[in-house]
């Protein structure tokens, strides 16, 4: 396996032939990037850095009821798949939420049912994947799907090629699902994996429980009584998880998406919590 990282939001200010050559020196094998150009392949080459993934757009506006959005949507899409297999990049990242964030999960299915196997399919006639990720979407509505086994199994049974998992075990953890149940599960679908945990605060879950909190803010990244962390600070027992991963197989890429609080504010922090990230992957990868 190979360990990479998903671009955080001061990296996103410099410019990308110097971030990669950071990468480089900070011994990261990938870096994961939006839309893939000319640009973005050279840096990378450039660097000896994998693309991870490649972002995938349009999917709110093909999960819309409005027919041009949709036809907007379905264009933007088969164009970034083209784009990338051009490149020789195979894995595209994309969370399936609805442009209505109100909208019932399972009206949300309908449409996706409907309307996304064809993008699947074109992206697998071109040797490309596309990696679902399960961030639930944003409170208080959480109108993501594929975010749980409940929704990955008719996904998958109404998609079966060209969607895989990204797997990310740290939306597991924070909405109460077995990660290491569903890597049983799902693991030979896992075709990209996110390096991200989770961890509770026993205080804050006695003090408001799930809800959110009435009189204080929560810290970014999190609902106050849970908290995105870098991997090793969390629940998750990484040696686990990637010792399943090898028993299906997996020989990809773990990418340190970073959404730590304590590791957000500007570069020298992120690039901080990027490199501690690294060197606790580094412990647990062969």
């Amino acid at each position: 396996m190979k360990i990479g990282f998903r671009i955080p939001g001061a990296a996103r200010e410099m410019a990308f032939d110097e971030l990669c050559a950071w990468a480089k020196n900070a011994g990261f094998d990938a870096i994961d990037v939006g839309l893939v150009t000319d640009e973005i392949y050279s840096a990378t080459a450039a660097a000896a850095l994998e693309i991870g993934t490649s972002d995938l757009p349009g999917t709110r506006d093909l999960l819309s009821e409005d027919a041009e959005k949709r036809a907007a949507g379905a264009l933007a899409a088969r164009e970034a798949i083209q784009a990338a297999a051009d490149r020789g990049v195979s894995r595209m990242f994309c969370v399936f939420m609805p442009d209505e964030v109100t909208r019932k999960r399972a009206e949300t299915f309908r449409l996706w049912e409907e309307h996304f196997p064809p993008i699947a399919e074109f992206a697998a006639e071109r040797g490309v994947t596309i990696a679902m990720e399960g961030w639930p979407g944003p409170g208080p509505y959480y109108p993501s799907i594929g975010c749980t086994p409940e929704t990955w199994r008719v996904m998958f049974a109404a998609c079966p090629a060209g969607l895989g998992l990204n797997y990310d075990p740290s939306h597991l953890v924070r909405l109460g699902i077995d990660w290491a149940r569903a890597l049983d599960e799902f693991g030979d679908k896992v075709v990209h994996v996110h390096g991200k945990d989770t961890r509770f605060d026993a205080e804050r879950l006695y003090e408001h429980g799930q809800l959110p909190p009435t009189f204080r803010s929560s810290k970014g990244f999190s609902e106050s009584w849970w908290r995105y962390t870098i991997p090793g600070d969390g629940l998750v027992d990484w040696k686990q998880c990637i010792q399943t991963l090898e028993d299906f197989g997996f020989d990809g890429i773990v990418s340190v998406e970073l959404e730590d609080h304590y590791y957000s504010q500007g570069w020298p922090a992120q690039s901080e919590g990027l490199k501690r990230s690294r060197d606790f992957l580094a412990t647990v990868i062969r």
